[in-house]
């Protein structure tokens, strides 16, 4: 049974990565579970997948582990979700408000399948409020941020 689990916040040189990171007020673009065989998230292309831990060039890269008992919950949603697709309305969402419901497990964006995920696995002691159309990599590090140990929050650059 684990008791934790790793994210890895990043950046890529990406014209797509520099929109969300402007729009977002965020140093990062992306997250990923850090696991022993490979980074897992939803990123385009490809969709949510398990892919090499070199998969992509970074300008930055930022990891933290999260203590939880829910750890093996956490995981299992989110490889349950492997195979579907990369959300397109969640990057059109950064530039404009059209209502869309993130939490529909049908494709997804790299944040919001790691919030859906925690949410599900009861990570959160209460049903997140989220004003807004979605949650980018700024968000889901604003909601862990009583869990991040800030000694540990390390800088790695690409």
């Amino acid at each position: 049974m684990a008791d934790s689990f790793t994210l890895q916040f990043s950046t890529s040189p990406a014209w797509q990565s520099g929109i969300i990171r402007l729009m977002c007020h965020s140093p990062f673009s992306h997250v990923d579970i850090i696991l022993p065989e490979g980074c897992l998230g939803a990123s385009d292309p490809g969709g949510v997948m398990l892919r090499p831990f070199d998969y992509q060039i970074f300008k930055l890269k930022q990891r933290t582990t999260i203590k939880s008992d829910k750890t093996d919950k956490f995981i299992e949603l989110v490889q349950s979700q492997i195979g579907k697709p990369f959300d397109p309305k969640a990057l059109r969402s950064v530039l404009d408000n059209t209502p869309r419901n993130w939490r529909i497990p049908d494709a997804w964006f790299c944040s919001e399948l790691v919030v859906w995920a925690l949410e599900e696995a009861g990570f959160f002691p209460y049903k997140l409020i989220v004003p807004k159309n979605r949650i980018s990599p700024a968000d889901l590090l604003l909601l862990l941020n009583p869990w991040i140990d800030r000694e540990e929050f390390i800088i790695y650059h690409g």
